[in-house]
């Protein structure tokens, strides 16, 4: 049984997503678990349900181990946590340590804003995937977030210490010029993998102007990655 004081204390997973998949977690089947709660206000968030829903009820330790055997069962292999932020709730080293014991790889999805966090997860996350909205010095402005000093160190962390990891950075083709992609480069010079995935337009975004936008499209997407390159080799287009 996992080391967790009691199974009837609460984890910080909100809601998870039934059907295992192939694209959450890198070469693994997953699974996708959400947390509640968010500090940054992007337009195209297509989570918007949980962006101010920090008290939102959560899964007990005992809940979390009867649907866990029932992935393994199905022969599923990683947990994916995303949000939300998860890093915003104190509790989440605990419930990945659970997540770890009860025999799964853990990938966490993640803003960059706790360095501290971050840092103290480094010896446990499987895979970190960043999300780096566009280049730092717009941040106030893009995703109404000013404390740039966080995202560099969580970066610089990562970058330097983490088992695995990827940057990601969904792609607008009206904001996200090659004048944009150099600069958010630089921000994170040295960075092993960088992939640029099409924005996807939906009818409850929060930025209203976003909603009828038409999908990236792959040549935009195809030529931003040619312009990473010179600074980040390994950049993809998704």
């Amino acid at each position: 049984m996992p080391d967790v004081a009691s199974l009837d204390e609460y984890s910080v997973i909100h809601g998870i997503l039934r059907q295992p998949s192939l694209v959450d977690y890198p070469g693994q089947l997953g699974v996708l678990m959400f947390t509640s709660g968010c500090n940054f206000r992007c337009g195209f968030c297509h989570n918007v349900d949980l962006l101010d829903n920090f008290d939102a009820r959560t899964y007990t330790y005992g809940m979390l181990h009867e649907k866990l055997a029932k992935y393994h069962e199905e022969w599923v292999q990683a947990v994916t946590v995303t949000g939300g932020e998860p890093t915003l709730h104190a509790k989440l080293p605990e419930t990945i340590r659970f997540l770890k014991d009860e025999g799964f790889l853990v990938k966490l999805d993640t803003n960059g804003c706790n360095p501290l966090m971050i840092k103290e997860l480094l010896n446990i996350v499987d895979y970190f995937a960043v999300d780096l909205k566009c280049a730092l010095a717009h941040y106030p402005e893009f995703v109404k977030y000013s404390q740039i000093d966080h995202l560099r160190e969580s970066f610089r962390i990562i970058i330097e210490n983490a088992k695995d990891y990827e940057f990601r950075t969904t792609i607008l083709e009206n904001f996200h010029t090659d004048e944009e992609i150099l600069a958010a480069a630089q921000d994170i010079k040295g960075a092993k993998r960088w992939l640029l995935q099409p924005f996807i337009p939906h009818e409850n975004l929060p930025d209203e102007a976003l909603r009828t936008l038409p999908r990236t499209k792959p040549s935009v997407l195809e030529h931003l990655a040619e312009v990473a390159r010179t600074v980040i080799p390994g950049t993809l287009a998704r």
